[in-house]
């Protein structure tokens, strides 16, 4: 289950055969696994979470998506606040839910947290911080879920406010956004086309795809284009003499608008920092106070930006940081943890400490989700819920234990 093997592999004589021949022992069947060990494995996984947990400041993580059914599917995890503990944070409920509203998702979380402390209350006075993207029906969860833990701080995913950011660029540059589409069109399913890129151009790799979806990757495409930019139109010019399409004719149109080497100039120039800030931004076990001043730092540098353009960004950015409640907060704590007084900030000084490794981004939810579509693949999608949700645990948390002894010494 932790590697993502599905148990009917078992089926095939010869690798049954090897486990016998190895182990010594007779390998059960497929449905007798289902039935006695996969809840046992769970069960075990879910002890180990609830001994690393206990007597903890915690915080959480919630987000929702849609799976390959088409069903939305909420994905609840939990984490260790405090200076000497990692961040990291376990998975501990993965539901289908049937519409997603506050309610639904409020429901979720309450019932989430109660399954994790059985048969224990659930330390309310210990929830202290909620991540979130910040979709309204979040907002407003965030606000009833307050009624439960008093100490409740909900601080929306500092990656997709930046990730706001990165499309608010791609809504500037039409000119750029159109000849990336197009010449997308040009290579795809089109290995006649690829051989010759190849062949013209065999140091570069493929022009990159953008994924709106994903974060900050039209502007890593824009970027690619500024660097290869004349390459690419040479490309462009031999395929027009080949091939009379659509999308190569208006990716040549493109290339020869004086506009689309200006915009391109302009976004190297000024926004090359949002690769690198996602990679950041992405990373596990940062102190609270070295995330803080990545996000100030990336402030000032779009604050910074002349013009038109500079301005609507740099608008977007603030209006999208001055919205985030949570962010002031975290941000108002690092200053203290740094030595400074902040006035009107009322929190408990073991509340305060046990911040100081408190993540600003809901990375991990997301990678739960990419744990999940693997499990439930195209060709695997007979799971009960039930079993679908032990597993989809028992692998995202799969290095618990390791974690657990590194606690412990």
């Amino acid at each position: 289950m932790s590697a993502n093997v599905p148990l009917n592999k078992l089926s095939n004589p010869q690798f049954k055969s090897f486990l016998e021949k190895y182990c010594k022992k007779s390998v059960p069947d497929q449905s007798t696994l289902r039935k006695r060990y996969v809840s046992e494995c769970y069960t075990e996984t879910m002890n180990n979470i609830r001994q690393t947990v206990q007597n903890r400041f915690l915080f959480f993580v919630v987000d929702e998506t849609t799976d390959v059914c088409g069903r939305y599917i909420a994905n609840l995890m939990v984490g260790v606040l405090g200076e000497s503990s990692s961040n990291k944070s376990f998975l501990i409920s993965c539901k289908h839910i049937e519409k997603t509203n506050n309610e639904t998702i409020s429901r979720f979380i309450v019932e989430g947290l109660s399954n994790l402390f059985l048969p224990k209350a659930v330390p309310h006075d210990k929830i202290v911080l909620m991540l979130s993207d910040a979709a309204p029906y979040m907002i407003k969860a965030a606000q009833n879920l307050k009624i439960f833990y008093p100490n409740l701080i909900h601080n929306t995913c500092l990656a997709h406010g930046v990730n706001r950011v990165a499309e608010e660029v791609r809504n500037q540059f039409p000119v750029v956004n159109d000849f990336i589409n197009n010449v997308k069109k040009v290579f795809v399913k089109a290995p006649l086309r690829v051989q010759l890129y190849k062949e013209m151009l065999p140091g570069i790799p493929l022009p990159p795809k953008p994924i709106l979806t994903r974060w900050g990757t039209w502007v890593e495409a824009a970027l690619f284009y500024a660097q290869h930019f004349e390459s690419i139109k040479k490309v462009l010019t031999e395929l027009s003499s080949e091939d009379s399409s659509a999308a190569i004719s208006e990716s040549n149109q493109l290339a020869a608008n004086p506009q689309l080497s200006q915009q391109l100039a302009y976004i190297k120039n000024n926004f090359s920092i949002f690769p690198k800030l996602f990679l950041e931004l992405e990373k596990q076990d940062v102190l609270l106070i070295d995330a803080i001043n990545l996000i100030e730092n990336f402030k000032k540098t779009m604050n910074s930006l002349k013009g038109k353009i500079g301005k609507c960004i740099s608008k977007k950015l603030n209006d999208t940081l001055s919205k985030n409640n949570g962010y002031q907060i975290l941000k108002n704590v690092s200053m203290v943890l740094m030595g400074d007084i902040v006035e009107g900030l009322e929190i408990d000084p073991n509340i305060l400490s046990a911040l100081s490794n408190a993540p600003i981004t809901s990375v991990d939810v997301e990678r739960s989700f990419s744990a999940y579509k693997l499990i439930l693949s195209d060709r695997r999608q007979s799971f009960l819920a039930e079993n679908l949700e032990k597993h989809i645990i028992v692998s995202v948390n799969s290095n618990i234990t390791i974690n657990l002894n590194d606690a412990t010494l």
